[in-house]
Protein backbone atom coordinates (compact mmCIF):
# COMPACT_ATOMS: atom_id res chain seq x y z
CA UNK A 1 0.00 0.00 0.00
CA UNK A 2 2.70 2.36 0.52
CA UNK A 3 4.95 1.60 -2.77
CA UNK A 4 1.40 2.07 -4.30
CA UNK A 5 1.30 5.80 -2.88
CA UNK A 6 4.91 6.45 -3.37
CA UNK A 7 4.63 5.58 -7.15
CA UNK A 8 0.95 7.76 -7.14
CA UNK A 9 2.95 10.76 -5.49
CA UNK A 10 5.60 10.60 -8.11
CA UNK A 11 3.95 10.48 -11.24
CA UNK A 12 1.83 13.41 -10.10
CA UNK A 13 5.30 15.06 -9.21
CA UNK A 14 6.72 14.41 -12.67
CA UNK A 15 3.09 15.67 -14.35
CA UNK A 16 3.48 18.88 -12.69
CA UNK A 17 7.39 19.08 -13.39
CA UNK A 18 6.11 18.18 -17.45
CA UNK A 19 3.48 20.54 -17.16
CA UNK A 20 5.84 23.95 -15.78
CA UNK A 21 8.42 22.67 -18.00
CA UNK A 22 6.27 22.75 -21.17
CA UNK A 23 4.49 26.10 -20.73
CA UNK A 24 8.09 27.91 -20.62
CA UNK A 25 8.85 26.97 -24.51
CA UNK A 26 7.63 29.41 -27.36
CA UNK A 27 5.73 25.91 -28.32
CA UNK A 28 5.38 22.51 -26.56
CA UNK A 29 3.18 20.29 -29.25
CA UNK A 30 0.42 17.54 -28.30
CA UNK A 31 1.76 14.61 -26.79
CA UNK A 32 5.66 15.73 -26.62
CA UNK A 33 7.77 14.63 -23.54
CA UNK A 34 11.03 15.92 -22.25
CA UNK A 35 12.31 13.36 -19.86
CA UNK A 36 13.74 14.85 -16.72
CA UNK A 37 16.56 15.81 -15.56
CA UNK A 38 17.23 18.25 -18.18
CA UNK A 39 21.01 19.07 -18.01
CA UNK A 40 20.05 22.73 -19.47
CA UNK A 41 17.55 24.62 -20.16
CA UNK A 42 18.43 28.23 -22.06
CA UNK A 43 15.73 30.64 -23.17
CA UNK A 44 13.32 28.13 -23.46
CA UNK A 45 10.67 30.95 -24.87
CA UNK A 46 12.93 30.69 -28.39
CA UNK A 47 12.89 26.90 -28.84
CA UNK A 48 9.67 25.24 -30.44
CA UNK A 49 8.74 21.53 -29.89
CA UNK A 50 6.14 19.72 -32.04
CA UNK A 51 3.55 17.07 -32.00
CA UNK A 52 4.74 13.96 -30.54
CA UNK A 53 8.38 14.60 -30.19
CA UNK A 54 9.94 12.31 -27.46
CA UNK A 55 13.37 13.73 -25.98
CA UNK A 56 14.87 11.42 -23.30
CA UNK A 57 16.92 12.33 -20.26
CA UNK A 58 19.52 14.64 -19.36
CA UNK A 59 19.46 17.31 -22.74
CA UNK A 60 20.32 20.06 -22.98
CA UNK A 61 18.29 22.44 -25.26
CA UNK A 62 20.18 26.15 -25.42
CA UNK A 63 19.14 29.41 -27.21
CA UNK A 64 22.01 31.60 -26.83
CA UNK A 65 23.27 34.54 -27.58
CA UNK A 66 25.89 35.85 -30.47
CA UNK A 67 27.28 38.50 -28.50
CA UNK A 68 26.03 40.62 -25.93
CA UNK A 69 22.81 42.44 -26.56
CA UNK A 70 22.09 40.35 -29.39
CA UNK A 71 19.20 38.05 -29.91
CA UNK A 72 19.14 34.69 -28.74
CA UNK A 73 18.75 31.56 -31.63
CA UNK A 74 15.65 29.99 -32.42
CA UNK A 75 15.68 25.94 -32.30
CA UNK A 76 12.83 24.64 -33.98
CA UNK A 77 11.95 20.69 -33.73
CA UNK A 78 8.89 19.75 -35.99
CA UNK A 79 6.74 16.41 -35.16
CA UNK A 80 6.86 12.63 -34.24
CA UNK A 81 10.89 13.46 -33.48
CA UNK A 82 12.50 10.75 -31.19
CA UNK A 83 15.53 12.09 -29.48
CA UNK A 84 18.00 9.70 -27.42
CA UNK A 85 19.41 10.79 -24.00
CA UNK A 86 22.02 13.62 -23.54
CA UNK A 87 21.23 15.14 -26.74
CA UNK A 88 22.92 19.01 -26.52
CA UNK A 89 21.53 21.79 -28.98
CA UNK A 90 22.48 25.08 -29.05
CA UNK A 91 21.19 27.79 -31.53
CA UNK A 92 22.89 31.27 -31.93
CA UNK A 93 21.21 32.02 -35.07
CA UNK A 94 19.46 29.22 -35.76
CA UNK A 95 19.00 25.27 -35.78
CA UNK A 96 15.82 23.59 -37.46
CA UNK A 97 14.99 20.06 -36.78
CA UNK A 98 12.60 18.43 -40.04
CA UNK A 99 9.46 15.98 -39.19
CA UNK A 100 9.94 12.76 -38.44
CA UNK A 101 13.84 12.79 -37.08
CA UNK A 102 15.53 10.04 -35.72
CA UNK A 103 18.50 10.92 -33.01
CA UNK A 104 20.83 8.56 -31.30
CA UNK A 105 21.89 9.23 -27.78
CA UNK A 106 24.91 11.96 -27.04
CA UNK A 107 24.52 14.25 -30.46
CA UNK A 108 25.33 17.47 -30.54
CA UNK A 109 24.26 20.05 -32.94
CA UNK A 110 25.72 23.67 -33.14
CA UNK A 111 24.82 26.34 -35.31
CA UNK A 112 28.22 28.74 -33.63
CA UNK A 113 31.79 28.45 -33.42
CA UNK A 114 33.66 31.00 -30.94
CA UNK A 115 35.94 33.37 -32.66
CA UNK A 116 39.63 32.68 -33.62
CA UNK A 117 41.33 36.24 -33.13
CA UNK A 118 44.76 35.74 -31.41
CA UNK A 119 45.36 37.19 -28.12
CA UNK A 120 41.91 37.39 -26.80
CA UNK A 121 40.29 34.44 -24.88
CA UNK A 122 37.55 32.66 -27.14
CA UNK A 123 34.90 33.12 -24.41
CA UNK A 124 35.19 36.50 -24.79
CA UNK A 125 34.97 36.58 -28.57
CA UNK A 126 31.83 37.54 -31.06
CA UNK A 127 30.38 33.78 -31.98
CA UNK A 128 31.01 33.16 -35.89
CA UNK A 129 27.08 31.36 -36.92
CA UNK A 130 25.78 29.77 -39.98
CA UNK A 131 22.02 28.07 -39.54
CA UNK A 132 21.78 24.30 -39.51
CA UNK A 133 18.81 22.69 -41.16
CA UNK A 134 18.07 18.61 -40.62
CA UNK A 135 16.12 17.32 -43.29
CA UNK A 136 12.51 15.27 -42.41
CA UNK A 137 13.32 11.92 -41.77
CA UNK A 138 16.75 11.45 -41.44
CA UNK A 139 18.43 9.38 -39.29
CA UNK A 140 21.56 11.08 -36.80
CA UNK A 141 23.17 7.97 -35.25
CA UNK A 142 24.97 8.10 -31.43
CA UNK A 143 27.69 10.30 -31.08
CA UNK A 144 27.56 12.53 -34.08
CA UNK A 145 28.70 16.01 -34.12
CA UNK A 146 26.39 18.66 -36.53
CA UNK A 147 28.40 21.56 -36.55
CA UNK A 148 27.50 25.47 -38.04
CA UNK A 149 26.58 26.39 -41.63
CA UNK A 150 25.52 22.16 -42.06
CA UNK A 151 22.09 21.39 -44.20
CA UNK A 152 21.45 17.68 -43.70
CA UNK A 153 18.93 16.48 -46.54
CA UNK A 154 15.58 14.74 -46.04
CA UNK A 155 15.97 11.25 -45.36
CA UNK A 156 20.05 11.21 -44.95
CA UNK A 157 21.65 9.01 -42.55
CA UNK A 158 24.26 9.94 -40.55
CA UNK A 159 26.60 7.45 -39.36
CA UNK A 160 27.12 6.72 -35.70
CA UNK A 161 30.65 8.56 -34.37
CA UNK A 162 30.62 11.73 -37.48
CA UNK A 163 31.38 15.09 -37.52
CA UNK A 164 29.22 16.88 -39.64
CA UNK A 165 31.16 19.77 -41.24
CA UNK A 166 29.26 20.33 -44.77
CA UNK A 167 26.37 19.52 -45.71
CA UNK A 168 24.64 15.99 -46.81
CA UNK A 169 22.72 15.46 -49.69
CA UNK A 170 18.69 14.20 -49.55
CA UNK A 171 19.07 10.53 -49.33
CA UNK A 172 22.91 10.69 -48.83
CA UNK A 173 24.61 8.11 -46.02
CA UNK A 174 27.43 9.53 -44.64
CA UNK A 175 30.29 8.47 -42.13
CA UNK A 176 33.66 9.19 -40.48
CA UNK A 177 35.71 12.32 -38.98
CA UNK A 178 34.64 14.59 -41.04
CA UNK A 179 31.56 13.07 -42.25
CA UNK A 180 32.02 11.64 -46.04
CA UNK A 181 29.94 9.83 -48.15
CA UNK A 182 29.48 6.69 -48.32
CA UNK A 183 26.56 5.42 -50.02
CA UNK A 184 22.84 6.56 -50.82
CA UNK A 185 19.40 5.30 -48.65
CA UNK A 186 18.00 3.31 -52.08
CA UNK A 187 20.95 1.40 -52.20
CA UNK A 188 22.08 3.02 -55.61
CA UNK A 189 25.75 2.67 -56.81
CA UNK A 190 27.97 5.52 -55.08
CA UNK A 191 31.43 6.01 -56.85
CA UNK A 192 33.70 7.67 -54.22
Amino acid sequence: MLAELVDYAVRRYHRAMHRRVAASFAAFGERSAIRLPLEALTEPDRIEIGSDVSIRAHARLEAVRAEPGADAGRVRIGDDVQIEGYFSVAAAESVTIGDGVLIGSNVAIRDHDHGIAPDTHRARQPLVCGPVEIGDFAWLGQNVVVLKGVTIGKNAVVGANAVVTRSVAEGAIVAGVPARQIGWIDGRPYDT
